[in-house]
Parts: structure tokens; sequence; C-alpha cells
């Protein structure tokens, strides 16, 4: 059984300072081989999880596999649900600052100002940097994820029990100048649980609603 008082989440980039600092000679032919989103890429809306804003084809596509998911095990919607979340959050080259958090609706509701708060300054914060130093391309792009060691867990949060998974993650990514400082491994924690769209109070904009409580996974860490 696995207890986690709040949610957990390791540096992102094993190492932010190399990849503000570095000088690629072969960035032209990098760039090159990165793949352009030329087209607006659909996805297949569900109404259990919010789809992404802006997403590159492949984060579409784990998007899909999550509504395909909702009619197949729990175990089958935990694994999509985990890689969508990846997909999203580690991908940098379709979000506009460093505000602009991917997979948020895949973190508990209650926890989700917390975590934003987190992920800007612990990840999001390298946005900036590379933009500067290396350009749009050299922005990490995840382009696959392979899930391994999937296994049921009762898991502790929040000082409540819920059913939940633990599971390796290998995170790929579309060449850019130093994917090798990128994180391309990770074990993540994913729990059931009852639980509400999460919608700022702030945001005046939006017509989204948090919506009733339904049976949800929530990932709740990244190690």
């Amino acid at each position: 059984m696995r207890y986690i008082k709040q949610w957990m989440f390791i540096f992102a980039l094993s190492s932010c300072a190399v990849l503000s600092g570095c000088q690629d000679t072969s960035k032209n032919n990098d760039q090159t081989e990165k793949k352009e989103e030329t087209t607006k890429v659909t996805v297949q809306e569900n109404d259990t999880y919010w789809a992404p804003i802006n997403p590159t084809s492949y984060i579409a596509k784990t998007y899909d596999e999550v509504s395909a998911s909702l009619n197949k095990s729990d175990e089958e919607q935990a694994q999509a649900v985990a890689k969508a979340f990846i997909a999203d959050f580690f991908t940098l080259s379709n979000k506009d600052n460093d505000g602009d958090i991917g997979g948020l609706d895949y973190i508990p509701s209650t926890s989700n100002e917390a975590f934003q708060e987190y992920a800007k300054y612990y990840y999001y914060n390298n946005y900036a940097i590379i933009l500067t130093n290396e350009g749009k391309d050299a922005l990490p792009q995840v382009e696959n994820i392979t899930l391994s060691n999937v296994k049921p867990e009762m898991v502790t949060y929040m000082d409540k029990q819920y059913d939940g998974y633990t599971m390796d993650a290998n995170i790929e990514y579309v060449k850019a100048s130093d994917a090798s400082n990128f994180k391309t491994s990770a074990k993540c924690t994913i729990i059931k649980m009852q639980d509400i769209h999460y919608v700022s109070n702030a945001d005046v904009t939006t017509d989204k609603e948090s919506g009733e409580p339904k049976d949800v996974y929530r990932i709740i860490a990244v190690e």
C-alpha cells in the first residue's frame, strides 16, 4: 500500500542549467526533424475528461485512447489517463507561456491550484529559458510513451484510501537540441476517485463548469 500525503512531483528536467547553456552546432538539422503541427488536430471528446487545448498529434492520440478506454477495464482507463497526462504535461512545444500547464484535468481538483504553482516554478519555468536561448523548435515535445510494471495498489492519499495503480513510464521526445536532458522515465501513481473538474474562480472568461462528481482517475504522483 502506498501512502502519499500530498501531490508528489520530481523535477521534470534532469538539468535545466545544461539546457539553458548548451550551444548545439547541429541545431538547424535538429529543427528540421522537429514535427510540425501544420493543421488543427481534432480529438474524440468525452463527457468525463476535458479535451486538451491545441494538442499535438500525439497528445490527441493519447486523449482519444482515454475516450476509448471509458468502455474498457479500470486498468486500461488508468493507463490511458497516465499516458495522456504525461504527454500533455511534459510537452511544451504547443504551449503559449509558462502558465499554460498541460494535463490539469487529470489532477485532483482540490490539489489543482497547488500543482499549477509547483509546475510553473519547477518545470514550466524552463519554457522561457529554452525559447530564448534555443528557439521554439527546442521545446520538448513528447512523441511516445511506453508503460510497464503496471500494478494495482491500495493508495492512501490525503488520509483516505483509494483503489489505484502504480506504473513505470518510458518517455520519448521528438528530437530537439538536447533531448537527453528531458525527463525520460517516471514512476506514476494514479487513483480512482469521485471528483469534479477544476475551474478557477479567477478565470472570468471560461464557459466551463466543474460539473457533478464522477468516478475518474487522477494522477497523484510522478517520481
